[in-house]
């Protein structure tokens, strides 16, 4: 087994303190391995911020890991057996235990790997110094290629030769910039950068799921914007998705999400920034289609899909004068959630396109979201029973048109008229056409 020296110490915080961890570790060294945490728990650690899962790594081979851990009564399920990972689940919480690898054979997409005791080799084969980061349970640090160091500045720098570890998997081309958005200070590291766009045509070969979900991710952070401004300017997203451009409407949505707006219901929306980018040179029921077609290009839920078009065009129905009535329309038409999207779109897309922050008009967008926030659904008063049972009209078309002329009538009255209301209207209605036929 290849050695790594201890380069420092940390205090395990959070789930890597947790009892469960300290006994998962302790059956793997019974049974005669070494486990150490990886990766993003030692990153996150390290500079103090939550975890949101731990990666361990060992050398033990994944079949002695798995009969160590059943024996120990711990539950285990073979989540990547042929390539040496396994959940292990105790309590409330479950750990991804991988066993130490080496790539035999690498396709830009997919690689062949073998098992290893060799920890260095194990780090060489990652993507970016601060996620070869390993520790003990006891918070001793190894760091072969210095990336706590790259981590303290905000240096996304790539193991090695940046293209040979793009050239394994393009996907570390998004994966670049993500963690770029997640943990990076400016200026970007050219080699880095310029590696990536040169491997852009790789990414062609990188299924939509996966090109989708880096996205998602690196939409995720607090501030993407300034990172999507770089990777248009090395030219490595508009060869796949061109549609995402309007970084100055990005900036709004980030600064109303995380800045402007103090309000519970709006927070950090990878998709309605997703939204936020997309720009189309189509218009209407066109400008519906192409947002949807874009949006199953990336493999999104029918639900997400559906939210993602209404977000790229109903933009267009607001505006920061609408009285209140209109407001309370669109409410009923929209519902409380897809007009709170609605909202902080047109109110992005004017402010860059007045290119100033104006306090009264910001006041009176703020207004139509507190709105929303006291927005109790409704249901128009009168129902086809309702029309039936009063022998209005018979069953038939003539009962939906009914229904449509009172919904109207009642949206154009505020939704005040009660149900006998509308039965009145909807007799006098009726009642008046017999006549004019006659």
């Amino acid at each position: 087994m290849t050695k790594l020296e201890p380069t420092g110490h940390f205090a395990p915080q959070g789930m890597m303190a947790a009892p469960e961890t300290r006994r998962l570790f302790s059956v793997l060294a019974q049974q005669g391995g070494t486990a150490r945490f990886v990766g993003g728990c030692v990153r996150d650690a390290l500079l103090a911020r939550d975890l949101v899962d731990v990666d361990i790594a060992c050398d033990l081979k994944p079949e002695s890991t798995m009969a160590a851990l059943k024996d120990a009564g711990i539950r285990v399920i073979p989540t990547g057996l042929q390539h040496g990972t396994i959940t292990a689940i105790i309590n409330d919480y479950s750990y991804e235990v991988t066993t130490l690898r080496v790539d035999v054979k690498t396709d830009g997409r997919h690689a062949d790997i073998a098992f290893t005791e060799n920890w260095l080799l194990d780090a060489k084969r990652r993507d970016f110094t601060f996620n070869a980061l390993y520790a003990d349970i006891d918070g001793t640090l190894y760091d072969p290629f210095h990336g706590e160091a790259d981590l303290r500045i905000g240096k996304v720098r790539f193991i090695g030769v940046a293209e040979e570890r793009i050239a394994e998997d393009y996907l570390r081309i998004l994966r670049f910039f993500r963690f770029f958005a997640h943990y990076g200070r400016p200026p970007i590291d050219p080699i880095g950068a310029e590696a990536c766009r040169k491997g852009v045509p790789g990414l062609h070969d990188i299924s939509s799921e996966r090109i989708r979900d880096e996205m998602i991710k690196l939409l995720r952070a607090k501030s993407p914007a300034a990172t999507i401004a770089d990777m248009i300017g090395f030219s490595v997203l508009p060869p796949i998705l061109p549609e995402l451009v309007n970084v100055a409407r990005l900036r709004i949505v980030e600064w109303l999400e995380t800045s402007a707006l103090q309000d519970a219901a709006i927070s950090i929306d990878p998709l309605r920034r997703m939204a936020a980018l997309f720009v189309t040179d189509k218009n209407g029921n066109d400008a519906i289609a192409h947002a949807a077609q874009f949006a199953r290009s990336l493999r999104l839920s029918n639900d997400e899909i559906e939210r993602f078009s209404l977000m790229c065009v109903s933009h267009h129905l607001i505006d920061n004068g609408m009285d209140a009535r209109r407001i309370r329309r669109h409410l009923y038409h929209m519902g409380a959630p897809a007009f709170r999207d609605a909202v902080i779109m047109a109110w992005a897309t004017h402010t860059t396109r007045s290119g100033r922050v104006m306090s009264g008009e910001n006041r009176r967008w703020q207004d139509m979201l507190d709105v929303a926030n006291g927005w109790q659904p409704c249901e128009l008063p009168v129902k086809g029973r309702d029309i039936l049972q009063a022998k209005l009209v018979p069953a038939g078309p003539d009962v939906g048109a009914l229904l449509r002329r009172a919904e109207e009538y009642w949206l154009e009255n505020d939704m005040q008229p009660d149900h006998d209301m509308l039965m009145d209207y909807l007799a006098a209605h009726v009642a008046g056409s017999s006549r004019e036929m006659k």
